[in-house]
């Protein structure tokens, strides 16, 4: 968990992205995991008011990638922040603030998946070539997760091992979809809501360029255990409404994708099913998860090559 600046900086920091205006109070934001946030609310005079967020970063780095790309983001139909300053000393840039929560207990869940699928096509469908994007790594030459150290044997997945030894030994052609905008971390959590209605899109600091199955396989990994198989079909079908593209190396792509998740979750499948009791899901469990996570893999092992 990254702690944002200190009360003094976050509020010079509100201050500096809008002048003239003092800092009526401050307060610290939830789910935040991969960075710090902290609100502002920002007053003048005449009775207006704003409120942004200060968000802080492990690394300069990371809060210069994600200012930079939101710069971009602001004129394309993607509900991303808007960014006002970067400040590389404290790690932190300030961005407006978006109403919205997120949410795992939709009323329409079919209506959830396809905004959610909307706006990865849109984001997908950015015309790459029209901007200066090499700040942003490209990935996709292989699955990244097979680089990582092997980790001990995870007795909640025990199919881990068959998974490493299948995607060694695919030979992943060259993609066959043009290189995009990846969000690089879409999942449900990584979503605000307000009334049933996408508001935001947040947490830029993963975005990368590659094939978009990259970022369609992640996401349909998460939906898979928090909302079921079934809704990772309603997700992807509603994708493929948005953006028609080629899917052979799919099952490729969701086995490194459920790699990478059954990394983030560890050992610790109870702590990490403790998280979503907050959030009024305590229907997700360690054996949820697993059955859930296990039905996902044994479908992508059963595609791949075929």
């Amino acid at each position: 968990m990254i702690s944002p600046p200190d009360e003094q900086t976050v509020a010079r920091l509100a201050q500096q992205a809008l002048p003239g205006g003092t800092v009526r109070r401050s307060w610290a934001l939830s789910g935040g995991i991969s960075a710090g946030m902290q609100a502002v609310e920002v007053g003048w005079a005449d009775g207006r008011s704003q409120t942004v967020i200060v968000r802080t970063h492990a690394q300069a780095a990371l809060a210069e990638k994600e200012y930079q790309l939101l710069q971009i983001l602001v004129g394309w139909d993607i509900k991303s922040a808007t960014p006002y300053l970067l400040d590389r000393a404290n790690h932190s840039l300030v961005l407006g603030y978006l109403p919205g929560q997120m949410s795992f207990t939709p009323h329409d869940l079919s209506h959830h998946l396809q905004q959610m699928a909307t706006q990865l096509a849109y984001i997908h469908q950015l015309d790459a070539a029209q901007y200066d994007l090499s700040f942003l790594p490209e990935v996709g030459e292989t699955c990244s997760e097979l680089g990582r150290e092997l980790p001990f044997p995870n007795p909640n997945f025990p199919r881990e091992p068959e998974i490493r030894q299948r995607l060694a030994e695919y030979e992943l052609a060259h993609a066959f979809n043009k290189p995009t905008l990846l969000h690089g971390d879409f999942w449900p959590g990584n979503c605000l809501w307000q009334a049933g209605e996408l508001t935001a899109v947040i947490d830029w600091e993963d975005a990368c360029i590659g094939d978009p199955l990259i970022d369609l396989a992640q996401s349909r990994s998460e939906i898979a255990w928090i909302f079921g198989p079934e809704a990772v079909e309603i997700f992807t079908g509603h994708y493929r409404q948005q953006l028609p593209i080629d899917e052979r190396q799919l099952p490729y792509w969701d086995l490194c994708a459920a790699l990478r998740q059954i990394r983030l979750v560890g050992a610790d499948l109870v702590g990490f099913a403790a998280y979503f009791g907050g959030y009024g899901r305590s229907d997700i469990t360690p054996t949820t998860i697993c059955q859930n996570l296990k039905r996902f893999i044994d479908h992508a092992l059963a595609r791949l090559g075929h």
